[in-house]
């Protein structure tokens, strides 16, 4: 429930949004807060509500890259890459260890995002959004091409293989001494 400025109050639901359209209010009280408020209708009468004191005008945009930051950590806890359930209790061997993963999970975000624009884009489900992560997306090409039924001149694995030559020249190119040890 919004409570505007002049004291007039209305439910989410009744402000008329269709699929896909946003509004913006300024100075609302949600909960006995006040704030900022940006709404997005979704499929099947759902919203997407976003509330904070930051500028209104760029709202969704901060939503967007903190969602990302947060996709990228709860894909670092789970999703594939485990980090959680490292055993390790020394700092140094630790770092190692989150660095590495860190790599991994760039590698696979860098697959999943060229194999999503270039060859095998991911499903959208019916609210817009894509069906799986672009972290997963490329997690899953890697698997498929670690298989032995692999062709080495598949699409796919000539664009890993790419992506991995850039990523060699990259460390070469930083003049690494020592990775691990």
């Amino acid at each position: 429930m919004l409570t505007f400025a002049c004291g007039r109050q209305q439910a989410i639901a009744d402000l008329g949004l269709s699929r896909g359209q946003t509004r913006r209010f300024a100075h609302c009280q949600v909960d006995g807060v006040w704030g900022q408020v940006w709404v997005k209708a979704l499929a099947g009468n759902d919203f997407l509500f976003l509330f904070g004191n930051v500028g209104l005008a760029y709202m969704d945009q901060l939503y967007a890259k903190r969602w990302t930051i947060e996709q990228c950590f709860q894909n670092l806890k789970g999703r594939g890459f485990n980090l959680e359930a490292t055993h390790l209790r020394c700092r140094h061997k630790l770092r190692k260890l989150v660095a590495l993963v860190s790599l991994a999970y760039a590698c696979c975000l860098s697959v999943g995002t060229l194999a999503d624009q270039k060859l095998r884009p991911i499903a959208r489900k019916n609210h817009g959004y894509r069906a799986t992560s672009l972290s997963r997306h490329g997690l899953n090409v890697l698997r498929q091409l670690t298989r032995p039924s692999t062709c080495p001149d598949h699409p796919l694995a000539r664009l890993v293989e790419r992506l991995l030559d850039w990523l060699a020249r990259q460390l070469l190119n930083l003049h690494l001494t020592k990775i691990v040890g």
